[in-house]
């Protein structure tokens, strides 16, 4: 929100009171639901972590209320899904669902692509991402 001044108390302060309530839009203008099988189980795992009742594509983890902490727990909740190793230094450079979960199914394909075809497929038969 601009405004065109900033009301001041007589010390010089912002006056907090006179300020108008910010008009924020509505959440369900902005929410893009996930999109692939990536998406849907991270989607799941964020809202578990952070307590939250949905998360979007475009959404990122700390705007979400998530911080150092949380990603922990994101992190390991991420490992015992999907063995799959993400530094905190990746979240904090791809905070969006989109992002990460795009980052994720790079890294699978890419580990996919060097296993042995049998292996391959017997691992896109247990994991509801790996063969998408």
């Amino acid at each position: 929100m601009v405004l065109e001044a900033l009301p001041l108390t007589p010390d010089g302060k912002v006056d907090r009171r006179p300020l108008p309530a910010p008009e924020l839009g509505s959440a369900e203008e902005t929410y893009v639901a996930p999109r692939t099988p990536m998406e849907e189980v991270l989607a799941e795992i964020w809202a578990e972590v952070l307590r939250i009742e949905r998360v979007g594509v475009h959404d990122s983890f700390f705007d979400l209320g998530g911080h150092s902490l949380l990603i922990m727990h994101l992190l390991a909740r991420i490992q015992a899904t999907f063995n799959l190793e993400i530094s905190i230094r990746t979240v904090f450079s791809m905070p969006t669902l989109e992002a990460l979960a795009g980052e994720a199914e790079r890294r699978i394909h890419e580990y996919v692509a060097t296993m042995p075809e049998f292996e391959a497929e017997q691992l896109a038969e247990s994991t509801p991402v790996a063969g998408a």
